[in-house]
C-alpha cells in the first residue's frame, strides 16, 4: 500500500461509510489526488460505492484484522494447525523444502482459511500435502513457539497440534517436501524440528477442546452468536 491509500484504508477503520466531502476534511489530501486513490481501491476491490457513499468490500472488512501486518506497523504470532498423522504406531512427516526450517522433517500443517475451522483446516492441508485417506482424531495441544537468533525474536507461531488417522500409507509425492513414515518409539534425534519432537514426545497423550464461535455482524452491530 501506498501512503495515500494507507490513509484512506486506515480512515475506514474507524469509519464504516463515508462521504467523499468526509474523506477529504479527513485526510487533508487534494481533491483530484484523492479521486485518483479512490478510483484505484475501486479498482483493487477494496472500496465500493453506492450513491454518494463509500464504505469497504466485503474482501478488504476480511482484512480489517490483519491492518497492522498489511502496513507494517507491526508483526505478531502466526497462527499455524499442525497434523500429526498416525498409522501402526509410525507418524507421517514432511521434509520442509522452504524456510523457516527447510530441509528439517516436521509436521505436515498450514494456515487456517478464511470460515475454515480448525478440523477442517488440518484434514485439508494433510490430504492436500500427502493424498492419504485420513480421519480426524482430536485437538491435542497448543504451543506458542518463538525462534530466536543472537537472542532476538526471529519468527512466533501459534501451532494448534491435531491428530489424524491415517487409513493407508501410500503417500504420493506432492510439491511441498518429500514425506516418509517414523516410528514412534525410535524417532532420530537429527534433521527433525526440535519443537516438532517435543510436542510428539509430550503431548500426542493429551486432549484438549477448543470451542468455536460465530458472530453475525451487520452494518458495523453485533447482532448474534452461535456455538459451532
Amino acid at each position: 500500500m501506498n501512503k495515500e491509500v494507507k490513509l484512506i484504508f486506515e480512515l475506514f477503520t474507524k469509519n464504516h461509510k463515508l462521504k467523499f466531502n468526509q474523506i477529504e476534511k479527513h485526510l487533508n489530501i487534494r481533491s483530484n489526488l484523492l479521486v485518483y486513490h479512490l478510483d484505484k481501491m475501486k479498482q483493487q476491490g477494496l472500496l465500493e460505492k453506492q450513491d454518494d457513499i463509500y464504505q469497504l468490500t466485503k474482501n478488504a472488512e476480511e482484512m480489517l484484522p490483519f491492518y497492522a501486518h498489511l502496513t507494517q506497523k507491526e508483526t505478531g504470532v502466526l497462527p499455524v494447525v499442525l497434523t500429526a498423522i498416525i498409522k501402526d504406531n509410525q507418524i507421517c512427516l514432511i521434509k520442509r523444502g522452504k524456510r523457516p526450517y527447510k530441509d528439517h522433517w516436521g509436521f505436515v500443517g498450514g494456515k487456517i482459511k478464511m470460515g475454515e475451522s480448525i478440523k477442517e483446516t488440518a484434514l485439508r492441508e494433510a490430504q492436500e500435502e500427502t493424498s492419504l485417506d485420513l480421519e480426524f482424531d482430536s485437538i491435542k495441544n497448543i504451543v506458542h513457539e518463538h525462534t530466536r537468533e543472537n537472542q532476538k525474536p526471529k519468527h512466533s507461531f501459534l501451532l494448534i497440534l491435531v491428530q489424524l488417522n491415517a487409513k493407508n500409507k501410500d503417500f504420493k509425492i506432492t510439491e511441498e517436501g518429500e514425506l516418509k513414515w517414523f516410528d514412534l518409539d525410535n524417532l532420530p534425534t537429527e534433521n527433525i524440528i526440535h519443537s516438532d519432537i517435543w510436542m510428539i514426545k509430550n503431548h500426542l497423550n493429551k486432549k484438549i477442546n477448543i470451542p468455536e464461535i460465530a458472530m453475525d455482524e451487520v452494518d458495523g452491530n453485533l447482532v448474534n452468536l452461535e456455538e459451532l
